[in-house]
């Protein structure tokens, strides 16, 4: 097996922050653990293409949509600020895998198409990562896939709904 620890709380948690949950706090770490380590993993498939996670993702969402996108709609897609997919178009732009046209309707907005050497790529680095998928969540069972991703997006709903009713969580109202 790996040299990756899951993380464990503290047997004294709970009495050192009153109103807290080891157990919560222990699935909380754990999941940012594995969504690190997931996003390590599929930086590593894509190196080879010079490409980040967030650069592979814009290519992939692009190559998926039967129309142009705006940024603002990207950036909703990847859950990201609009000026972080500013960032990432220039770098895709840079390199031949984008273009940014004016919108068909609205000549204030802007419209990004992937070109034919930005669909290129995305053909060849997006069946690799997804083969690479398959073999990482053999570790569990396909009923154990369905529950996790109904667990996930309960999980989900549930920031989501917090972020709606508590003004400290304004952070995550960026993603909805």
């Amino acid at each position: 097996m790996s040299n990756i620890k899951s993380v464990k709380i503290a047997p004294d948690f709970e009495n050192r922050y009153p109103g807290s949950s080891a157990k919560a706090t222990e699935c909380a770490m754990n999941l940012v653990l594995t969504a690190e380590l997931l996003q390590k993993c599929i930086a590593s498939l894509i190196q080879p293409f010079d490409l980040s996670p967030a650069t592979g993702l814009v290519l992939s969402i692009l190559a998926d949509s039967e129309t142009p996108l705006s940024p603002n709609n990207i950036a909703q897609r990847l859950i990201i600020s609009r000026a972080s997919v500013t960032s990432l178009l220039d770098s895709l732009e840079k390199r031949g895998f984008v273009k940014r046209q004016p919108h068909l309707s609205d000549r204030r907005m802007l419209s990004v198409v992937l070109t034919d050497s930005g669909r290129q790529v995305a053909n060849q680095f997006r069946p690799i990562v997804h083969k690479q998928q398959k073999v990482w969540l053999e570790a569990l069972n396909e009923k154990e896939q369905e529950q996790l991703t109904q667990m996930l997006h309960r999980l989900q709903a549930s920031l989501m709904d917090s972020s709606q009713s508590n003004p400290e969580n304004a952070a995550l109202n960026q993603y909805r």
